[in-house]
């Protein structure tokens, strides 16, 4: 059994599992989001619904941060705690900011239903109906709204147009938000690599992989 000391040193259950289930769905999403043209376009939907998923966690684990302090830092220099600081941040603002891009994205994609054709060789039918716009569901379960403000951009004059350019700015800003999480979980692993292996300070044991830090 732990002391109370090392119990110190280790992140709460709470913190632990929010942390491993969002790491897994980031790998995932940038995997497949920059090898998404390798992949079929309905494995999309995975990449979208894992998006609103860390979106969710996220939200979650910054309210558990606020309520549950987190354990101290281990024995390292200034420098480096100021960067864990930094880097700590910054993902967190990575992690709201590639869900939230790639929503407006989906918001800004112009997917009106197709136009009513009269049956051919058939004069006095009703016209067929027309077809539904495509729906963006979550795991299969409830359908991801438009983002309203982005949406109604396309009922605006010449909205085709605009709605078109403000897809393409989101889907920049997506990718640059996903190039910029990628350096920062460099960063993150390097650093937890090297105060595990490099200063012998059990770093992964505070996030409950192998032994706690004594």
């Amino acid at each position: 059994m732990m002391n109370d000391a090392t119990a110190r040193l280790r992140y709460s259950k709470g913190a632990i599992i929010l942390h491993w289930a969002i790491a897994i769905l980031i790998l995932h999403n940038l995997l497949t989001g920059f090898f998404h043209d390798a992949l079929p376009r309905s494995w999309f939907q995975f990449h979208i619904s894992s998006g609103v998923t860390i979106l969710v966690l996220t939200v979650i684990r910054i309210g558990w941060r606020l309520t549950h302090k987190p354990p101290p830092f281990l024995p390292m220099a200034t420098w480096e705690k100021g960067l864990a600081k930094v880097v700590h941040f910054l993902l967190y603002c990575a992690m709201l900011a590639a869900p939230l891009t790639g929503w407006a994205m989906i918001s800004a994609h112009a997917d009106k239903p197709a136009p009513a054709i009269q049956t051919a060789g058939a004069p006095g039918q009703p016209p067929a109906a027309p077809g539904k716009p495509r729906k963006t569901m979550i795991w299969g379960i409830f359908e991801l709204p438009k983002l309203s403000p982005i949406a109604h951009i396309a009922d605006q004059p010449d909205g085709a147009a605009k709605i078109k350019e403000t897809h393409e700015l989101y889907e920049e800003r997506h990718e640059m938000v996903g190039w910029i999480f990628l350096g920062l979980l460099i960063l993150h692993v390097a650093g937890a690599l090297k105060h595990q292996f490099v200063d012998r300070r059990r770093q992964l044991g505070r996030m409950g992989v192998g032994r706690a830090p004594a």
